[in-house]
C-alpha cells in the first residue's frame, strides 16, 4: 500500500525516476488496489488532495489535529495487563492474534526500515522500531496467556492523548446478481481501463483519464449513474436491486453479494475517481429533507423508499466514487490483507502507523447470541491493530471493524465513543534506536 514517503514526494522538480520506483514499491507491497503506472500530469493541476484509489484504498493525506503521545509511569494496573479481557473481543487465547500479527509484520517489513513511521508530541518512531515491536510480541505470544504482566514488563505503553474517538464499520451485504435481469438492474462496476493516477505538483496521488491528449478530472457520480458515462463498456461486475445498497458498499469499500442462488461472492476495493466524499445522510440534511439526528443508514434508505424518484439526484451530489473487484478473498483493509473481526482499526496514517500493536478500551452495543438487535452495552479491553485507514478517518479517530455480514451492522453503526488507545513499542526497540 501506500508507503510513509508518498506525501513527501513533490512532483515539482523530481524526475520520472523517483515516480518508477514509487509505482515499483507500491507493487511490491500489494493489496487490494489495482495499481495502474501513473501517466505524466500537465504542472499546473492541482486536483482534489483527499482521495483514496490506486495506490492504496482509503489513503488519507489530511494532518490530523495536535496529538500527544504519553507513556505511563509504570503504576496503572493496565501494564499488568490485569484489565485486558481477550474474551470481550472474542478470543479464547492470545494465540489467536499470532496471524494477523503476521500479517501486520509482512506490511511493515516491506516499509524503508530507517525512515520515520511517526512523529508527534512525545513520540518519534521508524518502522523498523514498529516491526520490532511486532515481532517481540509474536515471541512472547504463546507466553501471554500465563503471564500477562510480560507486556508491561516488555513494552512501553504510550497513552494517546486526548483520547480518540471510536466508529464502528463491517462489511455489508447486499442482494446481487452477476447477470443482469429481473429487479437486478444496478450496476456495480470494475475498474475502468482509462481510469489513471499520478502525482501533481505537490506530490499527492490524482486521479485522472485523458481527453484530447490532456489530463481531466475523472468521472463524477452524476456522470456514471445518471449521464451513463461508463455505460456499454462491459465494466459491469455484478448488477444490484438496489442503488442506494451500492452507494453504502462502496462507503465501506468492500463487501459480499448475496447471489440468487443463495452462494455469496465477495467484492474487494479496485480503484476510485479521487473526488471529494460528502455523507448522503448529511446530504439530505443540507437540503432539509432529514433532521440531524436521524442521518443514518437506516433512516436515509426509508427516506428513499418514499421518495424514489430523488434518489439519484441526491446521491450525485457526492461526486467520489469506488470501484470493485470480484474475488473469493475475504475483506481486506489498507494493507492489503484480511481484516480479522474486533481485532483491526481503521486510523489515520498521520495518528498512528499502520501495522502498529495497539491495547484500548472501550464500549460497544452488545449483541446476544440469536438476537438481531443490541441490547445495552459492553465493555471491551483488547489489543487492537492498525491495519486499515478511511477517507473518513481523519484525525483523532479510529474506526473498529466488526465483522462481515448485515447482523454485525447494528453494533457497527452503534459505536461513537470516546476511547482509551495505547500504542505498545518494545523497549528494546526504543533502546536500540
Amino acid at each position: 500500500m501506500n508507503t510513509a514517503k508518498m506525501s513527501a514526494i513533490s512532483s515539482g522538480g523530481r524526475s520520472w525516476l523517483l515516480r518508477a520506483a514509487l509505482f515499483v514499491l507500491i507493487l511490491a507491497l500489494g493489496g487490494c488496489s489495482v495499481v495502474r503506472e501513473p501517466l505524466p500530469l500537465p504542472d499546473e493541476q492541482n486536483y482534489p488532495r483527499r482521495s483514496t484509489g490506486f495506490p492504496p484504498p482509503k489513503c488519507e493525506v489530511e494532518s490530523p489535529a495536535s496529538q500527544d503521545f504519553v507513556p505511563l509511569d509504570g503504576r496503572e494496573p493496565i501494564l499488568k495487563s490485569a484489565r485486558l479481557d481477550l474474551r470481550s473481543q472474542g478470543l479464547d487465547s492470545w494465540a489467536r492474534l499470532e496471524n494477523p500479527l503476521r500479517m501486520s509484520l509482512e506490511y511493515v517489513r516491506n516499509m524503508p526500515q530507517g525512515d520515520v513511521a511517526l512523529r508527534k508530541h512525545g513520540m518519534s518512531l521508524t518502522w523498523g522500531q514498529v516491526r520490532h515491536s511486532i515481532e517481540e510480541l509474536l515471541a512472547i505470544l504463546p507466553r501471554l496467556d500465563r503471564e500477562p504482566e510480560l507486556l508491561g514488563e516488555r513494552f512501553v505503553w504510550y497513552g494517546v492523548r486526548p483520547d480518540p474517538t471510536m466508529t464502528g464499520y463491517f462489511t455489508p451485504e447486499i442482494e446481487a446478481s452477476l447477470k443482469r435481469y429481473g429487479p437486478y438492474q444496478y450496476p456495480i462496476y470494475g475498474v475502468p481501463e482509462d481510469l489513471h493516477w499520478g502525482l501533481n505538483k505537490d506530490g499527492r496521488p490524482v486521479y485522472y483519464r485523458l481527453k484530447n491528449g490532456r489530463a481531466v478530472r475523472y468521472y463524477t457520480r452524476r456522470d456514471i449513474d445518471m449521464e451513463g458515462a461508463l455505460s456499454g463498456r462491459g465494466l459491469e461486475i455484478a448488477w444490484a436491486k438496489n442503488p442506494v445498497d451500492i452507494f453504502y458498499l462502496q462507503v465501506e469499500g468492500c463487501g459480499r453479494l448475496r447471489l440468487p442462488d443463495g452462494s455469496v461472492r465477495n467484492v474487494l476495493y479496485g480503484a476510485k475517481n479521487g473526488l471529494r466524499f460528502k455523507s448522503l445522510g448529511r446530504i439530505l440534511y443540507d437540503h432539509g429533507r432529514l433532521p440531524r439526528h436521524k442521518l443514518s443508514k437506516g433512516h436515509v434508505k426509508a427516506f428513499f423508499r418514499k421518495h424514489p424518484k430523488n434518489m439519484y439526484r441526491f446521491m450525485a451530489k457526492n461526486p467520489s466514487y469506488v470501484f470493485f473487484r470480484l474475488a473469493d478473498a475475504p475483506p481486506e483493509g489498507a494493507m492489503g490483507k484480511p481484516l480479522t473481526p474486533m481485532v483491526s482499526l481503521a486510523t489515520d496514517r498521520n495518528l498512528l502507523p499502520l501495522g502498529s500493536v495497539l491495547a484500548f478500551e472501550t464500549e460497544i452495543p452488545d449483541l446476544k447470541p440469536g438476537k438481531l438487535r443490541p441490547e445495552g452495552r459492553r465493555k471491551v479491553y483488547g489489543i487492537g491493530l492498525a491495519q486499515d485507514t478511511g477517507s473518513a478517518i481523519r484525525g483523532s479517530r479510529v474506526d473498529y471493524y466488526i465483522g462481515e455480514g448485515n447482523r454485525v451492522e447494528a453494533v457497527a453503526n452503534r459505536i461513537k465513543t470516546r476511547a482509551n488507545i495505547y500504542l505498545l513499542v518494545s523497549k528494546e526497540a526504543l533502546n536500540n534506536g
